[in-house]
């Protein structure tokens, strides 16, 4: 059943993307809830893992952002708050 639960999990983070409708706080809030609920199953997920994920599924008009941080910060070891608070 872990196993199961686990997948689907995963399914879910891989197919996450910012709605139009949503602002920043309240698409991390979704990322966080799937990303809790996966290490609550005992699964280790890296937060360079999550925070290139936010990167890549924001709305186009935070593609600029998204460039400067990537220029501009070292991937390995921006946190997910630290990217967080930079959007």
């Amino acid at each position: 059943m872990r196993k199961i639960c686990l997948q689907k999990l995963n399914g879910d983070f891989e197919k996450l993307y910012m709605l139009e409708s949503e602002n920043i706080s309240e698409y991390f809030a979704r990322v966080l809830a799937i990303y809790n609920q996966i290490k609550r199953y005992g699964e280790k997920i890296e937060d360079t893992c999550v925070v290139e994920k936010i990167l890549r599924s924001l709305q186009k008009k935070f593609h600029y952002m998204v460039v400067v941080i990537e220029e501009l910060q070292n991937m390995d070891f921006l946190s997910i708050q630290g990217l967080m608070r930079k959007l």
